[in-house]
């Protein structure tokens, strides 16, 4: 009711008007990193900065050569994380929504609590429980950490998605000889392929941005992810600024693309599944 008086009042324009200031407020910090990327460290200590760089400079970007390798660990763990969070994800939504039972609102409002629970609040027990199995250091650990955030995730886009799906479509299959796992396969996967796409994403996304976990499970140094690694640019007087700012501005590139990329299935994977026929 308030979104259609506000449409009503303030017309096409204004609406048009509204979403581009919106969006520069939203997307002004990312271009203050990406300037501030291009000029010397030296400047972030001089009075009265600017966000337009008094000195161009590619210096910050050439000094950073060694952060390429912890930028192919991030893509790694977010890449396996993403994976791992579908494998399991998509099983988990495929029966919620098919063998509905009397407390499968129970169970949704039980995933959804993970998603609302701070992970710092679980940052302790995880470290006791990986420390005794052996998951300390290790890409599989972080893996597996990181997915906590995306199995839940995906459950929770998935689960009205595949309810949404007309049951004719999967007794077709059951007719033709196919068990849960073929439909799954064969008819489901394809029907939420936009679902599947936009959870994936996000997962990705949750693992990419991680520092909690990659600080608390990663004990000796010998895992560093991206997020991790700007550590080495903050001395215990000084801090390189431009390094710093360098290293984000090449963290968002492949977030960006993918978002860029997958634009299409988000929008369609995210709504669709609120949309009954």
């Amino acid at each position: 009711m308030l979104m259609r008086r506000f449409r009503s009042s303030v017309g096409p324009y204004g609406q048009t008007v509204v979403g581009i200031a919106i969006l520069a407020v939203l997307l002004f910090p990312l271009a203050w990193v990406v300037l501030s990327s291009f000029q010397p460290t030296s400047d972030f200590y001089k009075p009265n900065p600017t966000l337009i760089p008094r000195t161009f400079t590619l210096e910050n970007y050439a000094n950073i050569s060694a952060q390429f390798g912890p930028l192919a660990t991030s893509l790694l763990i977010a890449v396996l994380s993403a994976a791992l969070s579908l494998v399991i994800g998509i099983p988990a939504a495929y029966a919620l929504a098919v063998f509905r039972w009397r407390r499968i609102a129970v169970a949704m409002f039980l995933i959804l609590i993970t998603q609302v629970v701070p992970t710092v609040m679980i940052a302790t027990p995880v470290f006791l429980i990986f420390s005794k199995i052996g998951l300390l250091n290790s890409i599989p650990g972080l893996v597996i950490a990181n997915s906590s955030a995306g199995v839940p995730f995906t459950v929770l886009v998935l689960t009205p998605f595949i309810a949404g799906i007309p049951a004719s479509l999967r007794e077709a299959a059951y007719l033709d000889g196919a068990g849960e796992w073929r439909t799954l396969l064969s008819v489901i996967i394809p029907t939420t392929r936009s679902a599947i796409i936009a959870a994936g994403l996000f997962s990705f996304l949750f693992a990419w941005g991680d520092f909690l976990w990659a600080v608390t499970l990663n004990t000796n140094g010998t895992i560093t992810p991206l997020s991790l690694s700007l550590f080495k640019f903050i001395a215990y007087d000084y801090v390189e600024w431009g390094g710093i700012m360098a290293t984000a501005t090449i963290a968002l590139i492949p977030a960006t693309i993918l978002l860029i990329a997958s634009q299409r299935y988000i929008s369609l994977g995210l709504t669709a599944g609120a949309v009954k026929d």
